[in-house]
């Protein structure tokens, strides 16, 4: 594993600071990889926050790609980051055109700096030799994330001789910031006209869904499926972007999600919203007809929290994988529970009651084959549970009635 590098202000860092007026004359940094990186030009390439739903034919993302190709990874380094899919769009290209890169963290702590760089290297499929990591130290009390996202933003437009202008936000914090590096640094050649990220679509779920009179809630867990954003459980951030921007396979949504779970056999575990990260598949004990009251319009998402496809396991063989509710409760209770029951923590929530979809979880992947074939149904409504017949080896129930 690398070493780390601390600096303790501005006049230890080991390379110059084209833009070092945007930065405090006391401001410490981290460093883990090869520091000669910083000897060669640099430049970035600037978007504004997009949607985490990703399209080959987005613009930003297209033009992103088409900017990068026109520089020459022999001759300059990309300053770039980690977090939004703007900076990984940018870190992943730059990685598969063999530029060195030079990664700015968010503003926070040296302690674990060193396995952070190499988990991106990992995730994003990198050359370890092209990758200097570095993180502003954070000192004092602790921050808002946002003022993190800040101290990054501004390391970045500090390191790069170049920085280039793609998609930006009018009156946005990279403009603001751009405004006050010297005249003549941005490069505007490929600048586009601001397209903000999209709102909610039309509500997915038919305002009535009828289980058939057989169908007995008591027996069922349900998994319902939904627009995946960003890659799949198990799939890396670099499969996930060549998956999109060189396959042209476009995110799914949750008639996609259904017919992959029912290809591969698997439900795979996420740890997406799960605190600590625990791998985990959800299921809810609300029956069908409850769907349309639990769907609503994840903003920070942009998607909708289910769609009207799904599937029904048999309760009593899910508890046999260790299938549990969910134990709902605030900091207090986080803290009295055993590390074995963590994986089934959910906090009560602010505006939403997370009680009201009454969850299960089952830690790890459920595969299909460990069930009998009449101890899942496959749940869809209208057009969707007719197309789904002629694929399914499990019994499909169409909720329209």
């Amino acid at each position: 594993m690398a070493d780390l590098l601390i600096c303790v202000d501005r006049k230890d860092f080991p390379g110059a600071i084209p833009g070092g007026a945007l930065l405090p004359d006391s401001a410490p940094t981290v460093l883990c990889g090869p520091v000669d990186i910083l000897r060669r030009p640099r430049l970035t390439l600037l978007n504004s926050r997009q949607s985490p739903r990703l399209s080959s034919t987005s613009t930003w993302a297209r033009i992103t790609v088409d900017a990068l190709e026109s520089f020459d990874p022999r001759e300059c380094a990309v300053v770039s980051s980690l977090g939004t899919v703007t900076w990984d769009l940018l870190t992943w290209a730059a990685g598969r055109h063999g530029f060195p890169l030079i990664l700015v963290y968010p503003a926070g702590s040296a302690q674990g700096f060193a396995l952070a760089r190499t988990k991106a290297i990992l995730d994003f499929c990198l050359n370890p030799e092209a990758v200097l990591a570095v993180r502003p130290i954070r000192l004092g009390p602790k921050r808002t994330l946002a003022e993190d996202h800040a101290a990054r933003d501004r390391w970045i437009l500090a390191l790069a001789d170049r920085p280039v202008a793609l998609g930006l936000r009018p009156g946005g914090n990279l403009e603001a910031l751009l405004s006050r590096l010297p005249i003549g640094t941005m490069d505007s050649r490929f600048r586009l006209p601001w397209q903000p990220p999209p709102t909610a679509r039309g509500f997915p779920v038919p305002k009535v869904l009828r289980a058939p009179a057989w169908y007995d809630p008591e027996a069922w867990l349900i998994h319902w499926t939904r627009a995946c954003t960003g890659q799949y459980p198990g799939e890396t951030r670099a499969d996930y972007f060549h998956r999109v921007m060189v396959e042209g396979k476009e995110e799914r949504d949750g008639w996609g999600t259904l017919e992959r779970i029912l290809e591969e056999g698997v439900i795979r575990a996420s740890t997406k919203l799960v605190r600590r990260g625990y791998p985990v598949v959800s299921f809810t004990a609300r029956p069908p007809e409850d769907l349309p009251r639990l769907c609503a319009w994840h903003a920070g998402l942009r998607r909708w929290t289910f769609e009207p496809f799904g599937l029904a396991l048999n309760r009593h063989a899910l508890m046999q994988l260790g299938a549990r509710p969910v134990v709902y409760g605030d900091e207090a209770d986080w803290e009295l529970l055993p590390d074995a029951e963590r994986p089934y923590f959910q906090a009560l929530g602010g505006k939403h009651d997370w009680r009201e979809e009454k969850e299960w979880r089952v830690r790890g992947d459920v595969r299909l084959a460990g069930f009998a074939p009449d101890e899942i149904l496959v749940l869809a409504a209208g057009e969707g549970a007719r197309k789904l017949r002629p694929m399914s080896p499990f019994r499909v129930v169409n909720l329209s009635g």
